[in-house]
């Protein structure tokens, strides 16, 4: 009894210099065995063919091919190519497995985070548990946690002034997949939208122009997914300059004289940055968005009886002006007169009025009016509204006749002398004179003074000092048959007679052959 006992124990301890590993259970059925199958034979040779694996726990406590040392041992050739935490995995053939061969998942798409390639215990560790394919997430844990994992080889992109809410919580996989993702850094979706409006709320009104950035889902195109020292996390303070980076094509404006201020780096003080139901993306339409940083223009609007008319329609004051820059002041898109003309060029009729085209009487040859030609339309016209008819500046009357006083004839007397309605005798205030009888004086005064423009045009006309070729009296075209000489000249109307004048006096005659 005694002898058979000595001889069991033998055995025992025989087999146990066999088994490499005695504090786990072995599972034949699993491609990864923790021991061995007793069913087969207790040789080193037989062990290692019919096990795929032979795990060790600890380096310390354990024979050298146990600890997953390179080398040759019984024959058998082993590998320390495949750490995953504290668990060595002993290929114990030439045909190695990795932790790839059972988690090839990790590694399909085409963007893979490095550990995941080839060093799995850079991030995981064991946990002791047996790890099976049965409960493949068993046996291992995490390092460290995150987001003090992933800063072992990121950057932690939490020190500007403002920071995305996941990445000041620590929070990386709300964005970004541990292993691999077919999208760059490993983010969760393509475009990247789809992960931000997991968070985020963004409602596009069905028939809504919508940003280009938006409808492609590119939202890291204009904010910084983690920090920013900007708000909502846009990627520069400078919103011109960021919104140029694509919108290339008004970059050549900065290079201009005049400059809207808000297009230099306000670009969202016009337009919205995610979509709008107005063109352009603009906040409002066109003339509210204007005048609601344009107060003063706005009040001259709001308190005058006419307005302009280019300001009621579709692209308000977009018709004149640009919304960026110009060479011109006041940013407007052209010169000031052929602004005007590109509406103006053609007469202009309305349910209660009708303005003549100017375009024709400016044309090359004529005289023209030297307000015009010095000061533009604005001149004389207001270029937003008034409450003189005609957008005009100062007062100038409506009718044919009018009290000749300076007050009703305030526009012309801005620039005019206005001895020419005051004396009856001058030998300066005017060249229409007879000698030193000032005929305007004749034509201009008491209660019934003519207007200027029955004889004039205010614009340009074909002969010189602007006088008309004919003039509207009632339904009558009433022809104005104007001769002009050295020293004067004559005039034939329906008003009266042919009549003629002379500036020169005698004494300035002789002065002048002198």
């Amino acid at each position: 009894m005694y002898k058979l006992m000595i001889l069991i124990w033998i055995w025992i301890l025989g087999l146990n210099s066999i088994f490499t590993i005695n504090q786990f259970e072995g599972d034949a059925n699993s491609d990864r065995i923790y021991g061995v199958d007793d069913s087969k034979s207790s040789s080193s040779e037989s062990l290692e063919e019919d096990s795929e694996y032979l795990i060790a726990n600890s380096s310390e406590s354990l024979p050298r091919r146990q600890a997953g040392l390179s080398g040759d041992s019984d024959g058998g050739k082993y590998t320390t190519d495949l750490l995953v935490g504290e668990y060595k995995i002993l290929p114990q053939s030439d045909s190695a497995k990795t932790c790839l061969d059972c988690h090839s998942e990790y590694i399909e798409n085409e963007v893979v985070h490095a550990p995941a390639k080839k060093d799995c215990q850079r991030c995981h560790i064991s946990t002791g548990v047996e790890h099976s394919l049965e409960n493949n997430t068993a046996g291992f844990t995490l390092k460290t946690e995150v987001p003090g994992l992933c800063y072992e080889c990121h950057d932690p992109k939490n020190e500007e002034e403002f920071i995305h809410d996941p990445t000041q919580k620590g929070d990386c996989f709300v964005c970004h997949d541990a292993h691999n993702s077919p999208n760059l850094y490993l983010v969760k979706s393509d475009p990247v939208s789809g992960v931000c409006y997991e968070c985020h709320e963004l409602e596009i009104p069905k028939n809504n122009l919508v940003h280009g950035a938006v409808a492609d889902g590119d939202c890291i195109g204009c904010h910084n997914p983690h920090q920013a020292d900007n708000k909502e996390l846009m990627k520069s303070s400078n919103l011109g300059r960021l919104c140029r980076s694509c919108h290339k094509s008004i970059r050549k404006e900065l290079k201009k004289e005049h400059l809207h201020k808000p297009f230099k780096k306000e670009c969202f003080s016009c337009h919205n940055g995610h979509s709008s139901k107005e063109a352009h993306l603009s906040d409002l339409k066109t003339r509210d968005l204007c005048l609601s940083c344009h107060e003063e223009v706005h009040e001259v609007i709001k308190n005058s009886s006419i307005v302009h008319g280019a300001i009621n329609e579709k692209e308000s004051c977009l018709n004149c002006h640009s919304p960026h820059a110009s060479s011109e002041k006041n940013i407007l898109k052209t010169k000031e007169k052929d602004m005007c003309l590109s509406c103006h060029n053609t007469r202009i009729t309305s349910d209660s009025s009708s303005i003549t085209a100017i375009g024709p009487l400016l044309k090359e040859g004529n005289t023209i009016h030297g307000a015009i030609k010095k000061e533009g339309c604005s001149g004389c016209h207001k270029p937003h509204a008034s409450d003189k008819h005609t957008l005009l500046t100062r007062a100038f009357p409506v009718e044919n006749y009018a009290p000749a006083n300076v007050d009703n004839f305030d526009l012309c007397f801005s620039c005019h002398d206005k001895q020419l309605i005051e004396n009856p005798i001058t030998k300066t205030a005017t060249n229409f004179r007879n000698r030193d009888q000032n005929l305007h004086y004749i034509h201009i005064h008491d209660e019934k003074g003519r207007n200027c423009n029955l004889c004039h045009d205010v614009h340009g006309a074909g002969n010189k000092y602007l006088i008309k070729e004919n003039t509207r009296y009632g339904n009558w075209l009433m022809p104005v048959e104007f001769e002009y000489t050295d020293k004067g000249g004559s005039c034939l109307t329906g008003c009266h007679e042919k009549y003629s004048y002379e500036r020169i006096v005698l004494q300035d005659s002789l002065k002048l052959k002198e």
